[in-house]
């Protein structure tokens, strides 16, 4: 997958796959599916279109929520997706400003897009005015088709990032997990020495950390790709303890979240 973060880019034809995708959830999955049967059936390259940081870091920092996926992560699970390009734009105070209409121009301008599908709430261009409609409407007017996706619920309720960040907020990493369609994961370095408890030092602060408590985990050592379940106790402003794992030098790795418990 080629990644894309200085706006160079240019396809004759493409479908285009729209919206921030932070955690890949199976909402965002079941979107990138829809566009990747349509690029295929079409024969042209899939594209993802998002920022490279979330909108709210600009226009309001004090509301923006912490991420569920680093872009690296998000790249790999876009590429995982079928993803052919990440075109992820920086979000400048000239993008805040810029029309729906503009925004959708210059999509065109570098893809000349035949499918465009987006989520059922997604909005773009000054004051998030554009909407799914407005973009069914250009489309019609330009010459691609939109296909809109609606809200994706499990057992009920409704499939979206913030429910990811509630349930782990309260400390639900099982229930995190089925929204996400894996364990939730956090990189970071791990501590441990002969005869000495392991601890876990989190390597990427804007990512939703988990809510103090007991969970059960896996965790993979980057070195040598070992793997063990263990028990991690996670408390505010300490390392996070790890019980269960042998690596006995510093290392990265990587925790997966199971249950709480």
């Amino acid at each position: 997958m080629r990644i894309v973060t200085d706006g160079k880019a240019a396809y004759d034809k493409a479908v285009l796959a729209l919206g921030m995708f932070d955690g890949v959830h199976i909402g965002h999955q079941v979107l990138l599916e829809r566009a990747r049967v349509l690029a295929k059936r079409s024969g042209v390259p899939l594209v993802a279109c998002t920022f490279a940081d979330h909108p709210l870091s600009l226009i309001a920092p004090d509301r923006c929520p912490p991420m569920l996926t680093t872009f690296d992560e998000r790249a790999k699970l876009l590429e995982e997706m079928g993803v052919d390009m990440l075109f992820a734009q920086p979000f400048t105070e000239e993008m805040r400003q810029m029309p729906p209409e503009v925004y959708v121009g210059e999509l065109m301008r570098h893809f000349h897009p035949v499918d465009v599908v987006c989520g059922y709430n997604h909005t773009f261009g000054k004051d998030g005015a554009g909407t799914s409609a407005f973009l069914a409407a250009l489309g019609d007017a330009l010459g691609f088709r939109t296909q809109v996706v609606p809200q994706v619920t499990l057992d009920g309720a409704d499939v979206s990032s913030s429910a990811i960040r509630a349930a782990l907020s309260s400390g639900d990493a099982a229930k995190a997990a089925r929204l996400l369609g894996r364990p939730y994961q956090m990189e970071g370095q791990l501590i441990s020495t002969d005869g000495a408890p392991a601890s876990f030092m989190v390597s990427e602060s804007r990512k939703q950390q988990p809510a103090p408590g007991k969970y059960r985990c896996l965790l993979t050592c980057c070195d040598d790709g070992k793997t063990w379940p263990c028990v991690v106790r996670i408390a505010d402003g300490q390392p996070w303890k790890v019980k269960g794992v042998k690596a006995n030098i510093p290392q990265a790795a990587l925790l997966r979240f199971l249950a709480m418990g």
